[in-house]
């Protein structure tokens, strides 16, 4: 499976409309994609039409359990379009990134989001990482599963300074 996170420390700029939109057009050419929503914004979810009420179980779930237990995987992976599936966030993922989190003084806590994709890998041709615009603990995890990084831009000076 091929990682790429989409990563900018601004917000605003085209990240998850990237992810979204690249995702549904691998998936309408055979791809089997998986799209996960580090940003606990939650607009991934959002903009594919799942309502985050509905959402059981999610990326701080898959976080947390990583390497350690399994998750429902028909709870976790929706089917979002055809070949592709997204694992939702929600608000209570900034929690793992709080100073007093037991997740953030987990030791290995950066390849938390790796070890939990590694079982998943055979399933999928590409997996895109929607971050969160920041450079944080979820970030850091994104940069470490990723084998590609992509940074989408507008074309102005203060939007390049983010970047």
């Amino acid at each position: 499976m091929r990682t790429i996170a989409i990563i900018n420390q601004k917000g605003g700029c085209g990240k998850t409309t990237t992810a979204i939109n690249l995702g549904a057009s691998l998936g309408l050419t055979g791809c089997r994609t998986l799209l996960v929503d580090l940003d606990p914004q939650s607009h991934c979810a959002a903009g594919l039409g799942i309502p985050e009420h509905r959402i059981e179980i999610d990326a701080s779930d898959l976080l947390q359990a990583a390497g350690t237990r399994d998750l429902d995987e028909a709870r976790l992976l929706w089917h979002a379009s055809k070949n592709l599936r997204l694992i939702p966030s929600r608000i209570r993922l900034a929690g793992l990134e709080s100073p007093g989190s037991s997740f953030g003084r987990r030791e290995g806590r950066e390849r938390a989001l790796i070890r939990a994709l590694n079982p998943l890998a055979d399933r999928f041709d590409v997996c895109l990482i929607d971050c969160p615009p920041s450079i944080g603990l979820l970030t850091f995890n994104a940069l470490v599963a990723a084998d590609l990084v992509l940074i989408p831009v507008e074309t102005g000076y203060f939007s390049l300074q983010g970047a």
